[in-house]
């Protein structure tokens, strides 16, 4: 049993795949299998740092690539390397001791990217709409300047290619909500 959640709180969950259902249980979704699995409240601090996993991956790819200049196919390996090893283990071990739960699709719909974007408040959406809309100018000028100086890198593209897609999606949310 949980406490009733604020809509700030609400929306904090569903950006790790998290609703509360009609008995006041945490409800975690998988975005890839569409299951539900009831999560406890010390599970859910290990849920946050694991939804880190892809960032994790990334630091370690521009760490080896920029910093210890191996190669990038290498360091690239190993990034995806790592975000595969611990996806099997969040999926054996982690998500194979949780009980299943049943998910109706406007649940599992609550907890979308898009859905959370939208049901943002206006002025919090537009703010959060400026600075990324300012992030992905500003890497993209970096992206033309290294590019002008050295070789193309694949890291600053890879993170061109989030933020354009992040801010895609906050424009989409923003004008679907008007």
């Amino acid at each position: 049993m949980t406490r009733d959640l604020t809509p700030e709180e609400t929306r904090a969950l569903a950006t790790l795949s998290i609703f509360v259902d009609k008995r006041k249980r945490y409800v975690y979704v998988d975005r890839f299998t569409k299951k539900g699995y009831q999560i406890g409240q010390k599970d859910l601090s290990f849920l946050r740092n694991f939804s880190l996993r892809f960032l994790i991956a990334l630091f370690v790819y521009i760490v080896g690539f920029s910093v210890l200049s191996i190669d990038w196919w290498i360091a690239a390996l190993t990034a995806v390397g790592g975000l595969a090893v611990s996806e099997l283990i969040y999926r054996m071990y982690f998500l194979k001791k949780l009980p299943e739960v049943t998910v109706k699709a406007e649940d599992a719909k609550s907890v979308s990217w898009l859905h959370v974007q939208i049901s943002e408040d206006k002025d919090k959406l537009r703010k959060k709409l400026i600075s990324f809309g300012l992030l992905t100018v500003i890497s993209f000028v970096f992206i033309i300047i290294a590019n002008y100086q050295n070789e193309y890198l694949l890291t600053m593209a890879a993170f061109q290619a989030y933020l354009f897609f992040y801010t895609g999606l906050l424009i989409y949310g923003f004008f679907k909500k008007n």
